[in-house]
Order: C-alpha cells, then structure tokens, then sequence
C-alpha cells in the first residue's frame, strides 16, 4: 500500500501499488484469491528455536532501538524544518479535497488550516510529553478527512490524506509546534511526525523521563490487549509494537508489572503500574527465532487494513514496524525508508524467475524486507518453489473496461508474489506484486 511516512513529505514520492488503491465498488476477498495456510510458521523450515541474530547482533540493534526510541526526549531542538512540517499546506493547496460526505470540501478550508497550523511562530514549543493513549498523527491539525475523488480506482475512502500515522500509548514525544486553539501539538516520535489532540498526551518532566526509563522493557506479544492500572482503571488497548518498562522492584510470578503513563488534571504525565499476563507479553528484545516471529505474526494475521494506522489497524509498513520492534529492530514508518535499510539486494530489471531466485537464495525468514514501490512485505519462506510473505494490503489492481479497478483483499494475509493470478480482470503486468518487485533488504 502507499504509505503514510517519515517524514511526512516522503509521501510525495511514493506510487501506488498494484494492491493500493480502493475500489469504486468493494468486493468481498474471493476464496480461491488467498490459497495459502494463513500460519506463519509453515513456511520457513527451520527447527523453531533456530537463532536468526546471534545474541550480540540482536542486543546491537536493541540497543539503537531504544536510542531511536527515547531520542526525542533527548533532543535539544525539533529534527525537523518548517517546509517538512507543513508540508501538506503547500502539497493540498490546489487539490480537489473529498470530505466524510463525499462531496468536495467548501473553498477556504485548506485557509482555515493554514491559520490554524500558525506557520509564522514555529517552533513555538520545545517540551517533552508521552503518548497516555493510543493517538493518531495527522498531516494537519484536524480530525477531518481529506479524500481524493470517490469515484477514481484508488482514491476516496478509507485513503483519507490527513491520516500519517498511529501512535501507540507509552512513545516517547517532543513537542514542537501548538495549533492557534491550542487543541492539537505537534510532535516527533521515533518513527514520524505530526498533530496529536493535546488531551492524548501528557508533559513528561525530569522526574517522569528518570522513573519511566527502567532499563528493562515488555513488549507486548498479543494484539488488542487491554492495559488497566492496579486500581483497575482502563487506560489503553496495547498492540504488538507496544513497549512498556518494567517496574523496578516488582516480580510477579507470571507476568510483568509494568510503569504506564497517564495524565494527571494539570496535563502532566504521572506513573501508574499494571500487571500484564506472561501470555501478552514478553521481555525485550523477544529472542529472534521463527516460533517467536511465527506467535507475533500469527496474532496479527487477519486484522483489517488500516490505512496510516486508521481505526487502530496496520498499513504494510506499520505491520512490518511494529512486528519488529518487539524484537528491538528498529524500523522507519514509511515502506521507501524502510527498504533502504540493512543489506540491499537490487531486484529490478530481472525477469520474474530471477526474482524469485534471487529471494529464495539470499533471503532470510522474517528478517528479510521485499519492496516494490509504494509498498512493503515480509519474506516468511517459501512453498513449492514461491516465495510467501506476510503484508497488508488493501487490494490487486485489475482492468475494468478502459480503466482500473480493485479487487479488495483488504487485510494482513501470508501470499505468494503473484496472489490473484486466476482472475481473469487482474490488470498484467502492473497488476502482478512479482513484476514490480524492485528489490529486499535484509535486516538489521
């Protein structure tokens, strides 16, 4: 899928893929289009302890993983220039903008942004904060959708471009930039930037940023589990990518009590503890084998495509983000930054066997990327020949009449390259993952 980025502006660059755009007429995922066991571990045929990162290797890049991951807190001024910041102000300014209801967006709204997004005064803040609240970055200071037009291949919902990207509770942020009602800021994370609603973070001081950096973190292992504090208040639904400390002093018997964030009446951030079950989560860095990548991956399986994170769900890179952060792997948000890390193998100009050759031979289970532009996937072994790999997608590009269409997948699936071959309306070559396939890279 084109992807929500790091930063932000990189967005411009990506084309869509043959799976990523929505179709003017949604259709239920055939049968016969995913043929494949959707199990993760079927693929690699490896003893299921099998080391994929030495023991050194892996605490190497734990250790960057949680330098990426606190720096914002570290940082003495924002990483990023005004013109990356506001780059939607400038990129939307003379487009034709879809709201909720599907007609176009009155004339002055994108105005209305701009002065809202004050950006004369930035950078007006330099303070610290953490995420109390699972929140979602948006590409301006509004929770207003920004469509395309509804009836083009590829455009309209759910591609609202407002959406950058999700945030999950307990990230680390540095505040940057207030809107003019002061109801959103803008942040930096780890992995992008953008405007948060104020009321879902909290402002971390001295005191918070010593006791929250433990030095012993949880990551979480199941999807959608729900966090409450020892007084059995709800505060957030973890995800997978999800990493908390691990409370000083506490040694449950099975399990982790864990330090959560929450927001104190004055905005500020205060510690709460948790108990979390050992079957939600593990110690950080998870150890790099396939029974461990196949438990995470097989608990992601299935869940809705998400689009920068909408509703809580994954886009293609926000999947292969967030299954390796619990491994201390430290991976940028959008697909095009994600493909230039590790060893780089250039794909492109092969024929489609070559290809395939190519990933069988110098691939490696669950730590290798595969990359066609505007998307991202997971190589996870093979069957019969075919590479497999786990992704979301939202859909296969496919010919209707003189133009294009979408066959909707619209979830995290394990596919071979060349999924949808037996449809007659799949658009070729374009159309096929295989042939636009530009190269991998193996982590980290």
């Amino acid at each position: 899928m084109i992807r929500p980025c790091l930063p932000a502006l990189l967005l411009l660059l990506l084309l869509p893929l043959a799976g990523s755009g929505c179709a003017t007429k949604e259709q239920d995922t055939p049968p016969k289009l995913i043929t494949l066991e959707q199990n993760a571990g079927a693929y690699h045929g490896l003893p299921d302890d099998t080391r994929l990162l030495s023991v050194e290797a892996q605490a190497a890049a734990y250790a960057q993983f949680l330098k990426e991951h606190f720096d914002p807190w570290d940082r003495t001024k924002p990483k990023h220039p005004a013109e990356d910041v506001f780059w939607g102000l400038s990129r939307y300014a003379d487009k034709k903008l879809f709201g909720e209801n599907t007609l176009l967006r009155q004339e002055g709204w994108m105005k209305r942004m701009a002065m809202a997004s004050q950006v004369d005064t930035y950078p007006s803040l330099h303070r610290r904060a953490i995420a109390v609240t699972n929140t979602s970055m948006r590409v301006l200071p509004t929770n207003q959708p920004a469509f395309f037009d509804f009836s083009r291949a590829g455009e309209g919902f759910p591609f609202d471009y407002m959406q950058n990207s999700l945030v999950l509770a307990g990230t680390p942020l540095l505040v940057t930039h207030t809107s003019a009602d002061r109801a959103w800021v803008m942040v930096e994370s780890r992995f992008a930037f953008g405007w948060v609603p104020v009321t879902e973070i909290a402002w971390v001081n001295d005191t918070f940023a010593a006791a929250y950096r433990t030095g012993s973190y949880a990551a979480i292992t199941g999807d959608a589990v729900p966090v409450a504090d020892k007084k059995g208040q709800y505060a957030f639904t973890s995800y997978i990518g999800t990493l908390l400390p691990v409370a000083k002093g506490e040694h449950p018997a099975d399990g982790f009590t864990l330090v959560i964030p929450a927001r104190d009446h004055q905005g500020e951030a205060v510690i709460h503890l948790a108990s979390i079950s050992g079957s939600d989560a593990m110690a950080a860095p998870i150890p790099a084998t396939p029974g461990n990548f196949t438990r995470l991956a097989n608990a992601m399986l299935g869940q809705q495509y998400g689009w920068g994170g909408l509703y809580e769900n994954r886009d293609c890179s926000a999947l292969t983000m967030d299954l390796l952060a619990g491994f201390g792997i430290f991976l940028p948000r959008n697909s095009s930054q994600q493909s230039k890390l590790g060893t780089i193998v250039p794909l492109e100009g092969l024929d489609k066997g070559k290809k395939k050759d190519s990933i069988l031979e110098q691939g490696t289970p669950f730590l290798t990327l595969v990359r066609k532009p505007g998307h991202i996937m997971l190589y996870i072994g093979s069957q019969d020949g075919q590479p497999v790999v786990l992704h979301s997608v939202w859909g296969l590009k496919t010919r209707v009449g003189d133009g294009y269409g979408r066959k909707i997948i619209g979830k995290t699936v394990i596919t071979t390259l060349e999924p949808g071959q037996e449809l007659t309306e799949l658009a070729r070559p374009e159309g096929v993952i295989l042939e636009t396939v530009r190269s991998i890279t193996t982590l980290p």
